[in-house]
Formats: structure tokens, C-alpha cells, sequence
């Protein structure tokens, strides 16, 4: 199969209803994975164990799709303006808000790996969506799509950091994205200064362990009265460190439907919030990023 060209493959993006699409070619991450390693050693990731683990597949995604030789990366923008449930307490981070969007975009890069075997034979390859041992933010930076800021998100100079990225690793040779973005963080260091929690220890550095959204999300232990009263009133995410950045300070809201905010989740707010009991809260959230925390993770967040 001759190579296919990157135009090809982003028009296909775009009728998915993708917001960006770039492809860069497969090889092992080898400054990323001195990075890795040394987060790792300095236990940063907290209770993360799975970040430990197929280490070599984060670096050889040969390991993940036998063969592979190309890599497409697409962004899909979320942003949903400032709704009440992430400015009042208790707050919810914006990504949220909708359905899982881990199935919403398998789904479309699924679909679009159909339309490019209809067009170019048989490939093989496969579709992930945070689902596996993936650098997604790596990749996505070399298919020139954006660069990693300080705050560890990926921001495009269009689209900003609110966006969530998928992988299409393909065993098919396809024309790579031929420009970088360089970084364009400067000397700006508004999401290390807003971090309450200082959880920025370096320029694109997160200890894990003071992350808000750690803290909320991940940590399974209960949370100690100093990690309690960093919350800063988020009980499930968190989004300073993009709030203050000034690439998302003219974004558009995004338009697609299917990871539009959920009205019943919209007028869950403040005391409704707080008070919500489990029943409702499975119906609310059940088909949502926040099920997977649960409702008594939640409420102690809140409380």
C-alpha cells in the first residue's frame, strides 16, 4: 500500500466531527521515558500503581499494535463556558459535565478507522482513549498538534488545553504532520503561581500526591486534614491551572452534541449538590466520568 496522505486522513477526522487531527510516525519515546522513570522513582504518581506498569509499552507502541508504523492523534474540544457547577462550591471539574467521554470518542475513532479501511484496504490497528499504557500528550505534540505547558495539559494555539485527545495506531505507512508547534509558555508561570495546592513542582512537572484532582479522583486512603482543606472547594477535579491560562482565555464553546453538558447535571449545584443522596446521584452521574469515583468518595470530598 502506497502511502496515504495526512489530508485524507484529517477530512476523515473532521466528518467524525474531530477538532483537530495531525499523525506522526512510530518510534520509541526516549527523552519521555527519562522523564517517566524519574517520576516514578520520585513516587509522584501516589497511588497510581498502574502507572508503574507496561512501562515499555508507554514507549514502543509496537508493543501495543504489532507492526505499527503510524500513529493518528486527534483533539476533540469540550470546553462548556463557566455553568454554575464549576464556579460555585461544591465545584466539578468542566470534563465532567457530560457523558463518559472515553466512550464517546472510541466510538468516533472506531468509526473512523472503519472509513479508512473502506478507502485503503486492510489495516490493523486500534483506537484508544486513556484506556491504555498511551503517552497521549507525547504523541499528540509530535503529530503538531500542540505543545505541553507547564501545567503538564497539552494547549493548542487554537483550541486550547480543554480538549480530549485519541490515538489511531495503525500499521499503515501515512504522510506525518510536517511542523512542530514550539512552546509558547514563556516566561508566563500563572498555573504554577494559581496551584493552591502546589502540586506544579516544575515547569510540566505534577507531583500527584498535591494535585486537587488527585486528591478528589484518585487517592483511595482518606484525605488527611491538610489535603482536605487544599481542596479549594473542588470535589471532583479540578481546573485552576487552565482557568488561568491565557491560551484558553478566548476559546469558543465546543458544538457537538454528544459531550454537550447533561441539563440534569447542569442543575446540580450548590446545596443540591451537597445534599444530593445516592439514588439520585447514580441517575445524575451513572453514565459520567464522576461514577467511576462514587458517590461516597464524593460526598466526603464534599463534606
Amino acid at each position: 500500500m502506497s502511502q496515504i496522505s495526512l489530508s485524507n486522513v484529517s477530512s476523515l477526522a473532521y466528518s467524525q466531527g474531530f477538532s483537530a487531527c495531525g499523525v506522526c510516525r512510530v518510534e520509541r519515546l526516549s527523552g519521555e521515558g527519562e522523564k517517566l522513570q524519574a517520576w516514578l522513582s520520585s513516587e509522584m504518581h501516589g497511588e497510581m500503581g498502574y502507572m508503574e506498569r507496561n512501562v515499555d509499552k508507554r514507549l514502543d507502541p509496537t508493543r501495543l499494535v504489532p507492526g505499527a508504523k503510524s500513529i493518528i492523534s486527534v483533539l476533540l474540544s469540550y470546553y462548556p463556558g463557566n455553568p454554575a457547577i464549576v464556579t460555585q462550591s461544591p465545584k466539578m471539574s468542566r470534563y465532567a459535565l457530560s457523558v463518559d467521554y472515553h466512550t464517546v470518542l472510541k466510538s468516533m475513532l472506531w468509526k473512523m478507522l472503519d472509513m479508512l479501511r473502506q478507502d485503503f484496504g486492510s489495516i490493523n490497528g486500534r483506537a484508544f482513549v486513556d484506556s491504555a499504557p498511551v503517552l497521549e500528550r507525547a504523541w499528540a505534540q509530535r503529530a503538531g498538534l500542540g505543545w505541553i505547558g507547564k501545567n503538564s495539559m497539552l494547549i493548542s494555539p487554537t483550541l486550547g488545553s480543554y480538549t480530549f485527545i485519541g490515538e489511531l495506531i495503525v500499521d499503515v505507512d501515512i504522510e506525518p504532520s510536517t511542523s512542530l508547534v514550539p512552546n509558547r509558555c514563556g516566561t508566563c508561570t500563572r498555573c504554577i503561581d494559581a496551584c493552591p495546592a502546589g502540586a506544579i513542582v516544575a515547569p510540566g512537572v505534577i507531583d500527584a500526591r498535591k494535585c486537587i484532582s488527585y486528591l478528589t479522583i484518585e487517592k483511595k486512603a482518606p484525605l488527611t486534614e491538610d489535603e482536605s482543606n487544599s481542596l479549594n472547594d473542588w470535589c471532583f477535579g479540578c481546573d485552576i491551572c487552565q482557568e488561568v491560562c491565557p491560551w484558553n482565555k478566548r476559546i469558543e464553546q465546543h458544538g457537538l452534541k454528544t459531550i454537550s453538558p447533561k441539563k440534569e447535571v447542569l442543575e446540580l449545584f450548590g446545596n443540591a449538590l451537597k445534599d444530593i443522596a445516592e439514588e439520585q446521584f447514580n441517575h445524575v452521574f451513572g453514565n459520567t466520568p464522576v461514577a467511576r469515583t462514587g458517590y461516597k468518595k464524593i460526598k466526603e470530598n464534599i463534606k
